[in-house]
């Protein structure tokens, strides 16, 4: 049972980081290698049909919500960077590469 704890919080982890540096489309590749370990670890030990699809189900929702943590702390994240310091996201951007150099 620790181990399904593990690998649940793992989950949640795994799904903060997608949500911090992916975009959504992260999940589909991920709840497919899910659904891929979850079946087959069930059927090397022998757990029932029943068994695999509640652990499959927990693990993706884990996933999920890892990803809405993990977008809303970069939200936050930014939200408090501007707050903090406004006058370098108020003031027009002077591209380097504009200005000519002599």
């Amino acid at each position: 049972m620790t181990i399904l704890f593990f690998l649940f919080f793992g989950s949640v982890l795994l799904g903060a980081v997608f949500g911090r540096f992916f975009k959504v489309w992260i999940l589909v590749p991920a709840c497919v290698v899910a659904f891929v370990a979850v079946f087959a670890s069930s059927a090397y030990y022998g757990h029932g049909f029943l068994f695999a699809i509640l652990e499959f189900a927990m693990l993706t929702a884990c996933l999920q919500i890892g990803y809405a943590s993990g977008l809303l702390s970069s939200g936050i994240l930014g939200t408090w960077r501007r707050l903090r310091n406004p006058r370098e996201s108020s003031r027009p951007v002077a591209s380097m590469a504009a200005t000519r150099h002599r």
